[in-house]
């Protein structure tokens, strides 16, 4: 049994799902540029009259939304929402529904020992996040493109799309620490849900706090496009605890789910 090509299989409807809807938010979010564009002087002064506080939760800056790439920075921040859900669902589902769908007995009385159950189950997500960032990376390319008067800014384009794919590692080792640590659970998406939420939440209080210490705390905060637009890079130190993170959630999934008591009813 080849247990890679069956989660590939198995989610190959629902990852269609996602490169669609990830596309789908860039397309409709850009499409707002070009009115934007033709009166700037007007939404300027439209969005000076918002409250700071609203400005940075909701993640517009003024300065940066005088280009296509700074605009569909701003347009990004509700990409990466929407990614990071389908990870955290991958990476609570991964193991959890082998319980619920009461395969658990099936694959675990196979000659296949369990870190080579995991190993492949991992290979799969990992194809599948590469996959559905390819095909975003080239939809949002060929739409900001587009709509790119002069130069483009083709490294600060590439840094803000490839946060996406580290963004959903993050959240796909957390909700992966979840399920092998959680007896049952039942359904995926209220869990997955919740927790994205959490931290989205949490990202809203750290734009507002005069503290950076809740930026530490999520994953939303880890790549600001803000910090990427001015300086064409990512914070060193988030980008270590971005490492620290997957490697830790991996590494103690590995130790927990061949320690971990599988019931398949």
């Amino acid at each position: 049994m080849n247990i890679y090509k069956h989660e590939l299989q198995a989610n190959i409807k629902t990852t269609l799902i996602w490169i669609f809807s990830l596309s789908s938010i860039a397309a409709v979010m850009m499409a707002f540029y070009p009115m934007f564009k033709n009166d700037t002087a007007t939404f300027i002064k439209l969005l000076d009259n918002i409250p700071s506080y609203m400005k940075s939760m909701l993640g517009f800056n003024v300065l940066s939304f005088t280009t296509s790439v700074g605009y569909y920075s701003f347009a990004f921040i509700y990409s990466v929402l929407f990614g990071a859900i389908q990870a955290m669902n991958l990476g609570i589902g991964i193991i959890s529904k082998e319980e619920r769908e009461r395969t658990a007995d099936f694959i675990l009385t196979k000659p296949v020992s369990r870190g080579k159950i995991l190993t492949s189950k991992l290979l799969a997500v990992l194809t599948i996040f590469i996959v559905t960032n390819i095909v975003y990376s080239a939809v949002s390319f060929l739409i900001v493109k587009s709509m790119t008067d002069g130069s483009f800014a083709a490294r600060k384009f590439v840094l803000i799309n490839a946060s996406l794919f580290f963004s959903q590692l993050i959240f796909f080792s957390i909700g992966l620490v979840v399920s092998v640590t959680a007896k049952k659970i039942k359904a995926v998406l209220p869990v997955s849900l919740g927790l994205v939420f959490a931290f989205y939440a949490i990202s809203a209080f750290a734009v507002t706090s005069k503290s950076d210490k809740l930026r530490y705390i999520t994953p939303f905060q880890y790549f600001k496009t803000d910090y990427i637009l001015m300086n064409s890079k990512y914070e060193t130190v988030f980008v270590v605890i971005s490492a620290a993170i997957v490697i830790a959630g991996i590494a103690a999934s590995y130790i927990l789910f061949k320690r971990r008591d599988i019931h398949s009813v």
